[in-house]
């Protein structure tokens, strides 16, 4: 596994963990939200594409989750905002040759604001406002949540 998937898998974890544990709260508050789908580039299976889920009133993504080889992914996240629309991104960067890896002391945001990581996918993806994909979604498990995405 490179060092980039590595780093998607961990901070995918530790976000997981953080909201599953509630930062340290004995009681949780929100509704155990499950998604599950697949993306695909252009007709193809999408591998580490970075998937934000905002709640119909959230500014700050509620779950985030990186794609595996096979384009799928599944996520599980306490959603105050419970069942409604949500609003997702999608983002999946490259480092740039000769640049600094991740793990390198950098994450991804310090390697795109430095130019050492430039996207795969239109920025349009990025923005929650104007990604254009969304997913209803309920308590419970939600399947079948897939994401067409063009490159270009």
């Amino acid at each position: 596994m490179t060092r980039w998937k590595q780093a998607s898998v961990c901070l995918g974890l530790l976000v997981a963990f953080v909201m599953l544990t509630g930062c340290g709260s004995t009681q949780q508050k929100g509704d155990k939200i499950i998604v599950k789908g697949k993306v695909t580039i252009d007709g193809k299976d999408a591998d580490g594409v970075n998937l934000a889920f905002y709640g119909p009133k959230d500014k700050v993504a509620t779950g985030v989750v990186t794609t595996q080889a096979d384009g799928s992914y599944e996520v599980m996240f306490l959603s105050t905002a419970g069942d409604g629309n949500y609003k997702i991104t999608a983002t999946k960067f490259a480092i740039k040759g000769g640049g600094p890896a991740l793990g390198d002391g950098m994450d991804e945001n310090m390697l795109k604001m430095g130019g050492g990581a430039s996207s795969l996918l239109p920025m349009q993806y990025a923005d929650s406002e104007r990604s254009g994909l969304t997913a209803a979604l309920v308590k419970g498990v939600n399947e079948g949540k897939n994401f067409a995405l063009k490159a270009k």
